[in-house]
């Protein structure tokens, strides 16, 4: 797993697809990242909608692959 980003988003390589979701970086360090904003995979499979399943996944990856001195929350 790859996690990447900016202040409003971060991107995450999950399996051999990548999602982008929005949230805000806070001066605190740490990212907050918006559940509902996963939806679509980023191109090539932008078609294809993210399940319930996957996002449940993506979420509890990115919680374990978590470094504790920049830690990500979802809301």
């Amino acid at each position: 797993m790859k996690i990447t980003g900016t202040r409003s988003y971060i991107l995450v390589e999950f399996d051999y697809r990548t999602i982008k979701i929005a949230g805000e970086l806070t001066t605190t360090p740490a990212f907050y990242a918006y559940i509902n904003s996963i939806k679509n995979w980023e191109p090539p499979y932008e078609n294809m909608e993210v399940t319930n399943k996957e996002i449940e996944e993506i979420i509890k990856k990115v919680t374990e692959y978590n470094n504790p001195a920049f830690p990500i929350y979802f809301e």
